[in-house]
């Protein structure tokens, strides 16, 4: 099913910020698209990477797209593992 492309300054579900460095190249709405790699950083994920999306097949600079769902994986301030997916998303009108 398509899903809105994520960009940077998108958030994840506990409210972390996708910080980049995304693809310039590649722009949404005026904003850099997010892709598999892109560092993600907040009170909640202090040191976070989009690991996982399901948009494998729609490159941006050579790496797969973020979308709603792709997969963010850090740590806490205290050190616990984290995982959040990306949710909130205004790029309704560009989907992959």
């Amino acid at each position: 099913m398509p899903t809105p492309v994520a960009t940077i300054a998108n958030l994840t579900a506990t409210g972390d910020v996708i910080i980049g460095p995304g693809a310039f190249t590649t722009m949404v709405k005026g904003l850099p698209c997010a892709c598999m790699g892109d560092a993600v950083a907040g009170a909640l994920c202090v040191a976070g990477v989009i690991t996982m999306t399901t948009a494998l097949n729609k490159l941006a600079k050579g790496r797969p797209q973020a979308c709603i769902g792709s997969i963010v994986i850090g740590v806490t301030p205290i050190g616990i593992p984290i995982a959040t997916p990306v949710l909130v998303c205004p790029n309704v009108n560009v989907i992959v």
